[in-house]
């Protein structure tokens, strides 16, 4: 690239090159910033149809090779790539999961934090962890055997207050607590802690339990008694609640559910 043409003020064929390759650089990244529209589009849609049918969502964040993506394959078997290396999980991956109570949830696995990102991936980034922004509850996993792992909470907590994700109830598990070393940690910023292992399943009942009292939290209690013609409507409080009792009386079905206040306002109004 460094040969120059013949005569002055022309051009070499290493500096035609030189532009070839910017030209080509400059299309590329066109490129991918619109496929990256179209893929921030889709996620608008899918996210929309989730908000639709109120199934809580719980948003699996924290530092990279924290152990998210095992947690994940732990409950759901996503069968998501989990190695011990940067950015394993670029693409978020949702999977349904039933608590024991029957209310059907969804967990979403997101990319791992890490300090300093570079400002050429800030927007490619931020399309992907904006997952978290619309979740129910933001489940932070915490690598508890590293070293740094303070500093590791302090870099998620700043990334999430970026992506203004700051209003959220914080379930912190503290991950590996199979690993020699590991601590524990304390989290004022979180509602819940819990000491898991997403390696042997230890403390994830636990975990799964704090989850359910969170959601009851954000639910109000409805108790009601549907006709057996509307028999058909306590499966939307099944799906989208708690549901505590069922008593077949002979003026009707009593139901005792908890339920997303928009939904137990709906059946309040139908009573009226």
């Amino acid at each position: 690239m460094s040969r120059l043409g013949g005569g002055i003020g022309t051009r070499g064929p290493g500096e035609k090159k030189l532009e070839v390759d910017r030209r080509l650089i400059r299309n590329r990244i066109s490129q991918l910033r619109n496929e990256l529209a179209e893929v921030q589009t889709n996620r608008e849609v899918l996210r929309a149809n989730r908000q639709r049918s109120a199934i809580p969502v719980i948003a699996i964040v924290g530092y990279t090779n924290a152990g998210k993506s095992t947690l994940l394959n732990l409950l759901t078997d996503a069968g998501v790539l989990s190695q011990n290396q940067l950015f394993a999980t670029l693409d978020p991956t949702t999977r349904n999961y039933r608590l024991a109570s029957g209310q059907e949830i969804l967990f979403t696995d997101t990319v791992g934090f890490i300090r300093k990102l570079p400002h050429h991936l800030v927007e490619a980034f931020q399309s992907t962890l904006e997952e978290a922004r619309y979740a129910d509850i933001v489940l932070h996993v915490v690598d508890s055997a590293s070293e740094t792992a303070d500093v590791q909470m302090d870099v998620v907590y700043s990334t999430l207050e970026r992506l203004k994700v700051g209003d959220k109830p914080v379930i912190t598990a503290l991950n590996k607590q199979d690993k020699e070393g590991a601590q524990a940690l304390k989290d004022l910023r979180a509602e819940k802690t819990v000491k898991i292992s997403a390696k042997t399943g230890q403390g994830i009942p636990d975990l799964l339990n704090a989850v359910e009292d969170i959601l009851k939290q954000q639910k109000v209690f409805l108790e009601k008694v549907f006709s057996y013609q509307d028999a058909g409507q306590i499966s939307l409080v099944r799906k989208v609640g708690q549901l505590i009792t069922e008593e077949y009386r002979e003026d009707g079905i009593l139901v005792q559910a908890y339920l997303p206040r928009e939904y137990a306002g709906r059946f309040i109004k139908t009573e009226e």
